[in-house]
């Protein structure tokens, strides 16, 4: 009866560090749709939570939050989506026969450092996250 025991308490200690870790630093995402030419439906994304890098650059995989600010502690949120960065501030893109700039500073109500915007391909079109709706920085499991 002892042995049965201490095999469950590890196991629920186990299960514990595992749903943890995948809350907070790790977690493992579906592509649903083709994305460029890096990504195709169905492939395994792993997403770095706690990616701590300054800015994006171009053909970064990155996923983020589609209805504002992700929250951090959770296993899985339905919102969250799975893009490529295009272009990043400083970029110029066309929209139909107008000329855009992405702006380096998003805004000056922020009043944060790292505010920036990102031209990323959803695989459905293209659209402008903001830095703060990034979940983390995916990278392509093989």
């Amino acid at each position: 009866m002892k042995q049965l025991l201490k095999f469950v308490a590890a196991l629920c200690v186990a299960l514990a560090i595992v749903l943890g870790v995948r809350a907070v630093a790790f977690t493992i995402c579906t592509v649903p749709v083709d994305i460029g030419d890096k990504l195709h439906r169905g492939d395994k994304v792993m997403v770095n939570k706690l990616s701590s890098a300054p800015d994006f650059s171009r053909g970064d995989i990155i996923v983020y939050d589609e209805q504002g600010v992700p929250p951090r502690f959770c296993l899985y949120s339905r919102s969250e989506a799975i893009g490529e960065v295009v272009a990043i501030p400083g970029d110029t893109i066309h929209v139909g026969r107008q000329c855009y700039r992405i702006p380096y500073i998003c805004c000056d109500r922020c009043g944060c450092n790292d505010c920036r915007l990102y031209l990323v391909d959803t695989g459905h079109g293209r659209r402008l996250v903001h830095k703060h709706q990034v979940v983390g920085k995916g990278y392509r499991l093989l």
